[in-house]
Parts: structure tokens; C-alpha cells; sequence
């Protein structure tokens, strides 16, 4: 990732996740780790899904 550099200040762009509560505790996402980030979702939500429908199956059966 390049930094921008505004002489007395830098800038990283991308996307900032933080806990409600507490808004020390954060990440920050690259533009760059979109990609991954997508990936692992579908495959967690792909998983996820092939459970629940599992589940729903043993119930009608």
C-alpha cells in the first residue's frame, strides 16, 4: 500500500472498521485486501449456509 505523503502528514486510504465502545480498537483494511476479504466471506457464508440447510433438513425429516 502507498502512502501519501502531504509533507507534515501522511494518508493511508482504505476502510476503517472500529468497536462501538471502544474507538481505540481498530483495523484498517487496504483497498488491496478487498479481494481476500470477499473470499473469506463467501467461503465462511458458503459453510455457514450448507450447516443451516443441514439443520433444517434433520428438522423436516
Amino acid at each position: 500500500m502507498k502512502q501519501l505523503d502531504l509533507e507534515n502528514f501522511e494518508c493511508n486510504i482504505g476502510l476503517m472498521i472500529r468497536e462501538k465502545e471502544n474507538h481505540d480498537n481498530y483495523a484498517l483494511l487496504r483497498f488491496d485486501d478487498l479481494d481476500k476479504i470477499i473470499e473469506y466471506y463467501n467461503s465462511f457464508k458458503d459453510e455457514f449456509d450448507s450447516k443451516l440447510n443441514g439443520k433444517k433438513m434433520e428438522k423436516s425429516e
